[in-house]
């Protein structure tokens, strides 16, 4: 490959990991302003967790009639059209003037999510080249884990510094830059051609859509109130929180560095460290007590574990499918999004019911189940990814 088309490739890929970091971040701010919103909008705590919910239903429910409504369209325009809907669902928020246009302006973004991470991976694999597409998977969902490292705590602090609307129109910012980015970058990519499933592949794509709603249901139990555990458990608040939060998305970009070296030729050990990984912390966060320090390394190191999830998840995806693999990725959303809104259901009522251990358990237990699954399942234990279509070049 010449080195100028290294480079842009390079590039390209920078541009679809910039917009996973808008797109992760604006779906998780609830997660981040989670007072200053409740304060802001007049609602309890519970309500703005239900941004969260309700944002994964709505991913649920659309992403696979629109996925197979778009599938004739050139996959860049699909990634450029979600990623818009991202900056006009935090401009739409930035200037809500209550609960009920709040919940419209997530449904926006929600309406275009799913989309977007059903065709990312797959663009990327067909950038960098099927041999390598858990690389290229990884090297893009780095903008989700920077996300976590960057966007979670800076929009927590932005939140409390400027206020929940100028973090919105922050967030919206990074969206539209990533747009352009894409639009200069990224070579037109028609849909993949329609082609006859290997045997066996309904059945791995469903044992990694099981895995997926296992231990991301547990995971979000939990994550979607990280502030209260940290407050419950670290007993840190304010500027203290986002500081541990800082540190938690370092954790999980590290996490994800080192899966990304080793999903392609050890998918199933990976998958064991991040669905076990999961598991085991929830469980040192449970034992902690009165220990704040030992709490809040459990809180670090959950990061590693839960950052690999999307990437050895979605490796498994892309190997499981030979065709359509816009379309398995959209069922896997589906998994994906399903999970995160039971586990924001079930954090939500325990939060309610000043039971956050509860939560940890059912978190511990999703991770634990998912391993097992990932244990048993031969979608995890390697075999090249399809090759998808080539990319067509213009002229």
């Amino acid at each position: 490959m010449p080195a100028t088309t290294r480079a842009r490739t390079g590039i390209a890929l920078g541009a679809l990991s910039t917009a996973c970091f808008a797109s992760v971040t604006s779906e998780n701010l609830p997660v981040a302003l989670l007072p200053q919103l409740a304060a802001g909008l007049g609602v309890p705590e519970p309500a703005v967790g239900l941004l969260m919910t309700g944002y994964a239903v709505v991913v649920a429910v659309t992403v696979v009639p629109l996925v197979a409504a778009t599938a004739r369209v050139d996959r860049r325009t699909t990634a450029l059209v979600t990623v818009a809907a991202v900056a006009v669902s935090n401009l739409l928020l930035a200037v809500a003037p209550g609960y009920g246009v709040a919940v419209a302006a997530r449904l926006v973004s929600a309406a275009g999510h799913g989309v977007f991470w059903s065709v990312v991976a797959p663009v990327a694999a067909r950038l960098l080249g099927p041999e390598r597409a858990g690389r290229a998977t990884a090297v893009v969902f780095a903008g989700n884990s920077l996300a976590f490292l960057l966007g979670l705590p800076l929009s927590s602090w932005l939140g409390t510094a400027l206020g929940w609307r100028a973090t919105a129109l922050v967030v919206a910012g990074v969206a539209a830059l990533s747009a352009v980015l894409i639009r200069v970058t990224v070579d037109p990519l028609p849909a993949e051609p329609a082609a006859p499933r290997e045997p066996g592949a309904v059945r791995s794509l469903g044992a990694v859509n099981l895995a997926t709603a296992l231990v991301v249901t547990g995971h979000f139990a939990a994550f979607t109130y990280i502030t209260a555990i940290i407050a419950d458990r670290v007993h840190l608040t304010g500027s203290a929180t986002s500081a541990l939060l800082f540190a938690h998305g370092a954790a999980g970009l590290v996490g994800l560095v080192l899966v990304g070296r080793l999903v392609d030729r050890r998918p199933q050990a990976t998958a064991l460290f991040a669905t076990g990984g999961v598991a085991a912390c929830m469980v040192a966060l449970l034992v902690a007590g009165p220990s704040a320090p030992l709490a809040g390394t459990a809180v670090v190191l959950w990061a590693a574990p839960a950052g690999a999830i999307g990437v050895v998840l979605q490796a498994a995806v892309l190997r499981a499918a030979r065709t359509r693999q816009d379309l398995a990725s959209a069922v896997y959303v589906v998994a994906f999004q399903v999970g995160i809104a039971l586990g924001a259901v079930v954090g939500g009522l325990c939060l309610d019911r000043g039971a956050l251990p509860v939560a940890l358990g059912v978190a511990a237990a999703g991770g634990l189940a998912a391993a097992v699954v990932v244990r048993r399942s031969a979608a995890f234990r390697g075999g090249r990814p399809a090759a998808p279509a080539p990319a067509r070049r213009p002229g």
